[in-house]
């Protein structure tokens, strides 16, 4: 049976060796960095709405933003609008009409010449116009400055007018104006009126008319009508290309049409068939999600998170992990890492829920439950387990990480709200680390939460309406929540991980425990000295700045392990029976050491925690058992001393230090008949500085000044427990008296 015990203890500590080993501070970084990646993977593309005009709609499906959207068909329809109205160019050439006039007097000049037929060729090819012998003739008959006197006169008419050929051409465009470009000066536009401008057959009307005023010879008016008339030309004409880049300067100029989307619209209701006026708002929110570039934004978000969280760890290494010495790093890091995935997991799944409740409600605001999420657990949890310069830095990062999940409307606000409600949540359990304190601190996370929603709307120069009201309502149920939660999760975690809280230490603490009871009953003398050795060192890690909690609590287990043979220990024995009367030295001795190796075998299975463990190992540090070694020696045995002493190791912690010398104090006081106050005074500072000088104090922080201080102290105690046997100086002068 032994062989296999030790087999099982061997495969044990191999296994534990191996898992150390694999499961270092490293491994457990990068799997807390894998799952924090995982929580914050964005989800795929099947996000998007892959719906066609006409289909039917597979669910209801909400806005969860308030958008802009445009309306590309009104946007293309007010940009054809604003074409259409665009006034037509129109190139004007001023030098129509004195151009007419110069190409006449020109070919009337030649209609001296005696050579009529090659003057008549001239005469139309200058003029531009059919040949006509008749007409040719009629002029001839007439003088040539008469007829280019009139002529001008008439012409002139329409120097000032703008000529098209037709009105019709015109008035193919909509807007009433055209716009005016000379051909001398392009720059130079002008804008007129249609009603300012009149085809050839109106400017033919006007020359005649004034050729009607001027010649009274009919014969000579007509000739010269006949001759004129074919010389009208417009003097404006279209200019398609400059018109169509007008046209889409004013299409450019176009503002686009855009209708809103609400955040909580139902877009459609399932089993609707999608419309086309739905498929533009679908469309729209695909746009969106496109637009929010989902992956990059998820990455930026994880370096941040990163860098972040390993900048924050290295402070508080650097700054306060080396002081933790019952905390290994790998434990510290296992618990912090896994308090803030699950801290995260609540804000997806609070922000989840927010979602979905705004679709089943529009009115209903979405941030109320994210202000309503039980978010200081993770604080809470560390500041009990660990300290409030952790709970303190991993609040920044939980602040950072709940504004990365929250949308883009409340980032600000949350991150905000997270960070100094998990900084209020730490500073209050820091002070009373009880059930009770952890009720108390939700409590204060309750109001902090109300107190800072209504400074957020105050700023925000927002009414207290009803949303308010709302958010108000959901922050007070979180930190509540938040205090349910870590009530019910720390027991969890400090059997998870080993860990002795102070919650578990006043719970250890109780006299009633079973373990404590089993004392009593097996080994009565043990149990009444550990009592009487729990307040020598509580009233003396009090004095000196330790943890009095863990002295005591340890004081209570610090000889458990002699519960396997009590009657091998002399403050059992009762009826004069020493079983060590039959034992070489050599045994007894290694049965005393063994009470230590089985106290810290019932420890770890009843689970008391590295605080209690350590103190039941350390209590003996490498101390030397005297009296069977003394024995031995008187026996002629020649013992070595080593196979004397504990095992170690010891005492590397102040409290540990402490339960030593009390346990050794205790144990001798018992061999005191008649103590005065000198007297215990010079015993407890002998027993003190022999522990010292044995060096069994070398590895705590015990200075020589808390070592006088714990001397005064325990002698204090003493007194207290003495105090019907001492005889005090007074009283010693006094008794002669009183015998007289």
């Amino acid at each position: 049976m032994e062989k296999i015990k030790k087999t099982k203890e061997k495969i044990a500590t191999q296994t534990t060796s191996i898992l150390q080993k694999i499961f270092n501070e490293y491994t457990i970084t990068l799997i807390f960095f894998a799952i924090i990646i995982f929580i914050n993977f964005p989800k795929s593309s099947s996000t998007f709405y892959n719906l066609e005009v006409g289909s039917i709609a597979p669910k209801t499906i909400r806005s969860t933003v308030s958008l802009l959207v445009e309306d590309k068909e009104a946007t293309k329809k007010k940009m054809e609008e604003a074409m259409n109205n665009t006034p037509p160019v129109y190139d004007f050439n001023p030098d129509v009409i004195s151009n007419t006039v110069n190409n006449l007097k020109k070919a009337l000049s030649i209609l001296k010449d005696k050579n009529q037929k090659n003057a008549m060729e001239q005469f139309f090819k200058i003029l531009k116009i059919k040949p006509s012998k008749t007409l040719f003739s009629r002029v001839s008959r007439y003088d040539p400055n008469d007829i280019l006197a009139f002529s001008t006169q008439a012409l002139n008419e329409l120097k000032n007018m703008y000529i098209v050929i037709s009105l019709r051409q015109l008035y193919k465009f909509n807007p009433d104006k055209i716009i005016i470009r000379n051909i001398k000066n392009p720059k130079k536009e002008i804008l007129i009126s249609k009603d300012s401008v009149v085809d050839i057959t109106k400017a033919k009307i006007i020359v005649y008319n004034k050729l009607r005023l001027l010649v009274d010879d009919a014969a000579l008016r007509n000739t010269i009508w006949d001759l004129i008339s074919n010389l009208i030309a417009p003097n404006l004409t279209f200019n398609s290309l400059a018109t169509q880049q007008k046209k889409q300067e004013a299409a450019k100029k176009v503002n686009k049409v855009f209708f809103k989307i609400s955040k909580g619209e139902i877009i459609v209701r399932s089993g609707d068939v999608i419309t086309k006026a739905d498929y533009v708002k679908l469309m729209a929110l695909n746009s969106l999600k496109q637009k929010q570039n989902a992956y990059l934004k998820f990455i930026a978000s994880m370096l941040i998170f990163i860098i972040i969280a390993i900048v924050l760890f290295r402070v508080y290494y650097i700054t306060k992990a080396k002081k933790n010495k019952w905390l290994s790093r790998v434990k510290m890091l296992a618990i912090t890492e896994t308090l803030i995935v699950i801290q995260v997991l609540i804000f997806k799944l609070f922000a989840y829920l927010g979602g979905v409740v705004s679709f089943s409600a529009a009115d209903f605001p979405q941030s109320a439950i994210l202000m309503g999420m039980p978010y200081t657990i993770a604080s809470m949890m560390l500041a009990i387990m660990v300290d409030f310069e952790l709970a303190f830095l991993v609040s920044i990062l939980l602040g950072i990480t709940s504004s990365f999940i929250a949308s883009a409307e409340i980032t600000p606000m949350i991150g905000i709200y997270v960070f100094l409600g998990n900084i209020i949540a730490a500073f209050g359990i820091i002070r009373e680390k009880t059930r009770t304190g952890i009720i108390k601190s939700g409590l204060l996370v309750s109001l902090a939460s109300i107190f800072m929603i209504l400074l957020f709307y105050l700023f925000r120069n927002n009414e207290l309406g009803k949303s308010t009201l709302i958010e108000v309502g959901f922050a007070f149920s979180g930190g509540i929540l938040s205090a349910i939660i870590v009530s019910g999760l720390l027991p969890v975690f400090e059997f998870l991980f080993n860990m002795t809280t102070d919650i578990k230490l006043l719970e250890l603490g109780n006299l009633n425990n079973p373990l404590l009871k089993e004392l009593a009953i097996k080994a009565p003398g043990t149990y009444h000295h550990s009592i009487v050795v729990s307040s020598l060192a509580e009233a003396a890690a009090s004095q000196i700045g330790a943890n009095p909690l863990i002295a005591k609590v340890g004081s209570y287990y610090h000889d458990i392990g002699k519960i396997k043979k009590p009657i091998y220990f002399v403050e059992n024995q009762t009826d004069g029976y020493n079983p060590h009367d039959n034992l070489k030295p050599s045994i007894s001795a290694l049965i005393i050491k063994n009470h230590v190796k089985y106290g810290v075998e019932i420890a770890k299975k009843h689970r008391l925690g590295n605080y209690i463990i350590d103190i039941i190992q350390q209590h003996h540090g490498t101390s030397l058992i005297k009296y069977f070694y003394n024995k031995a020696k008187e026996n002629g045995l020649n013992p070595k001393e080593e196979d004397f002493r504990y095992p170690g190791p010891k005492p590397q912690t102040k409290e540990a230090g402490i339960v030593m010398i009390a346990d050794e104090v205790e144990a001798a006081s018992k061999t005191l008949s008649n103590p005065t106050v000198a007297h215990l005074n010079e015993f407890v500072r002998e027993i003190t500085n022999n522990i010292f000088l044995d060096g069994q104090l070398d590895e705590c922080e015990l200075t020589l000044k808390d070592l006088n201080t714990i001397v005064e102290s325990f002698v204090k105690v003493l007194v207290g427990i003495f105090h019907h046997r001492i005889e005090y100086p007074e009283e010693q002068k006094n008794e002669p008296n009183s015998n007289q």
